[in-house]
């Protein structure tokens, strides 16, 4: 006798998993993708936001307010549907996130809650989403050249080192306020000829000599002439009316203004001395020797394109390779003994060789030249003061850091 086993309630069970996974499949397309459009919309309210935070801290506003109310026009409020966190946190001027001012982060927290639909039948009533951005506002602030380093050589090429503390058994660098900066290859003959008191030698090809060395920073490297001819002041020596342009004159003193000088080498041998004044240097090649006699002090001018410059050369397209070149641009730089003398000496295709001052403290400028040494046996103090050289413009900046 043959027996029929019953197969009817075997096909129900089937028809309900597959329901359940069909169920599945809907809820994965259908409140999946809700979720991650939501994810998305909340992080791109999220940066607004903290954008919007930024801009408003560095307009002198409520950055709080600002970011808050970005949120919630974008869809985003401490209602029953999300929750909007903002935090708020001081950048110190101390620890140069911001350069050489304070700043805020700005972080906006967002977490959003979507109600499913066909995924309750898998037991999921909520997906919850979490996302974050951090703005950032810093302030206008005015920057050093070349980071603040006392003495910069932007020669890039190594076969001279743009910053060479020469090779006198006597000759000694006392360098107060800021470090040496090299485009090229750095060089000195041994650790107790350069006292940088506290800072350091930084430079794009190789360094050997100094107590502290950070050589190789290619990520520093100075893109010459390009960079250089980027900041410079325009030239002056148009005929432009008023203190800005004047001729060279007979003399060497120059009071109130921005002189051209045409002829550096009437210069030589000669007290050089200025009052609120800068000279501004076309001559395309010359060779200015104090041997024991002459040199440089005073203030530099005071205002404007030119402010806190006291000698910018201009450059030249075949820029000085050695200090015994006669057709380039060579200075013997010295102090005069008559007293102290500050302002940015900016000299792009120059050679400057330091020698040594009378006053130990006199000479407070930054030295930027195509290469920078001594060859003399003499003492050379720098005492490199930011406030009394230039200084560019930082624009008040805002940007989303993560």
């Amino acid at each position: 006798m043959n027996q029929k086993l019953n197969e009817k309630g075997q096909a129900l069970i089937i028809i309900a998993l597959a329901a359940v996974v069909l169920f599945g499949f809907t809820a994965l397309a259908v409140d999946g993708s809700r979720a991650f459009s939501d994810k998305r919309n909340a992080q791109n309210a999220a940066d607004a936001a903290a954008l919007a935070g930024s801009l408003a801290y560095i307009r002198g506003n409520n950055a709080t307010d600002a970011a808050q109310t970005r949120a919630t026009s974008n869809g985003y409020d401490n209602g029953v549907k999300s929750d909007v966190t903002i935090t708020l946190t001081d950048i110190t001027k101390a620890s140069g996130i911001c350069g050489d001012v304070a700043g805020k982060e700005i972080q906006v927290d967002i977490v959003s809650y979507i109600d499913t639909t066909f995924a309750r039948v898998i037991g999921t009533n909520q997906v919850i989403n979490r996302v974050t951005a951090t703005g950032r506002g810093c302030g206008f602030y005015r920057a050093p050249l070349f980071n603040g380093n006392a003495i910069v050589g932007l020669n890039p090429t190594n076969t001279q080192c743009a910053y060479d503390s020469g090779n006198s058994g006597a000759v000694h660098w006392n360098v107060e306020g800021g470090g040496i900066f090299s485009n090229g290859c750095a060089f000195t003959k041994n650790t107790s000829t350069v006292d940088l008191n506290g800072y350091c030698m930084t430079s794009v090809g190789g360094a050997s000599g100094f107590v502290c060395q950070n050589s190789n920073q290619a990520s520093e490297a100075v893109s010459y002439p390009a960079d250089v001819l980027a900041m410079m002041p325009p030239n002056p020596c148009d005929g432009t009316p008023g203190d800005i342009g004047l001729p060279q004159g007979s003399g060497s003193n120059f009071s109130y203004g921005v002189y051209c000088i045409t002829d550096m080498d009437a210069l030589d041998k000669k007290d050089i001395v200025l009052d609120n004044a800068m000279l501004y240097v076309t001559d395309p090649s010359f060779d200015l020797k104090f041997a024991g006699s002459g040199g440089f002090y005073g203030t530099p001018y005071p205002v404007g394109d030119y402010a806190n410059y006291y000698m910018i050369v201009a450059y030249n397209g075949d820029p000085c390779t050695s200090f015994t070149d006669k057709k380039s641009q060579v200075i013997e730089w010295r102090g005069n003994g008559a007293g102290s003398f500050s302002g940015t000496v900016l000299a792009p295709s120059a050679c400057i060789d330091l020698r040594g001052n009378a006053d130990q403290s006199a000479m407070h400028s930054q030295i930027i030249a195509y290469n920078v040494g001594s060859n003399g046996n003499a003492e050379v103090y720098i005492k490199y003061e930011s406030d009394e050289n230039v200084k560019l413009p930082v624009q008040p900046s805002v940007t989303l850091v993560k």
